[in-house]
This record gives C-alpha cells, structure tokens and sequence, in this order.
C-alpha cells in the first residue's frame, strides 16, 4: 500500500468516525482496558453493536452485560491555597473567596465500566468519560 493510499483510507475511516459520532451512533473516549484484543491507553470510536445491548469497540462486538459509573474527582488543595492568596492580595476579601474557588476547580477522573461477554470470554472494560459522554454511551445501548 503506497503512503497515498494509507492517508486516502486513513481519511475516509477518520470522515466514517465523524458522521458516525455527530449523528450520536458513537462515541470517542479514552480505553483504559480490559479487554485481551484491543490495545489500552489510546482512543477508541465505540459504537453502536448489530443488536441491542451490543457495542463495537474497535473491530470487536461484544454482548454488554452491566453498565457502570464511577464518578472520581479530585480537587487540588495546594491551587485552591494558591488561587485563595492571589486572589486576597489583588481584590480583597472577595478575591480570596473566588480566587479559592476558581483554583481548586475539580478534575473529572469518572470511569464507565463495562461488564463484557465475548463468547466465552468475559470481564470488564474500563474507559476514563466525564458525565456526558457517560451517558452518550449508555444511549448506545438501545
């Protein structure tokens, strides 16, 4: 396959992706793990499966079995410290309070867990999602 030809399919797959996520028939979230096929710690497309409570992830279509959220987050203490002195000096009292709030801001660490049957295979996978995308996936489902 000449270089030409890969960035043509390349392309056309990426263009498929697009139609495919903004038509809410998939979503792009970040896999973590947990299934033996498919490569962790990149991207995957995750698409609706050919039947109900199925879904494509990748090349593989396995049977979904459980649908979980696990909401993680966690707040910086040493930038709300930060914000709160930044804020105090430059405005005041009402400084301190937003500059607090404004630099211990959450970081959404939440994960999806997918309990999979794949034949004979099953366990879960693992994929890092904030609230929305969480439920794009879940919609997927049906």
């Amino acid at each position: 396959m000449s270089m030409w030809s890969k960035v043509k399919e390349d392309f056309k797959k990426a263009t498929e992706n697009g139609k495919l996520i903004g038509s809410g028939k998939a979503v792009n979230l970040s896999y973590l793990g947990g299934h033996p096929k498919i490569k962790a710690g990149g991207e995957v497309i995750v698409a609706k499966g050919s039947n109900q409570n199925t879904l494509l992830i990748g090349s593989q279509e396995i049977e979904v079995l459980k649908l979980e959220w696990d909401e993680k987050g966690q707040r910086s203490a040493g930038k709300a410290a930060a914000g709160a002195i930044i804020g105090g000096v430059l405005t005041g009292g009402i400084g301190l309070l937003a500059g607090a709030a404004l630099g211990g801001r959450k970081k959404d660490n939440s994960l999806a867990v997918v309990s999979f049957k794949e034949g004979v295979l099953e366990g879960n996978i693992y994929f890092r999602c904030d609230q929305k995308e969480y439920q794009k996936l879940s919609n997927l489902l049906y």
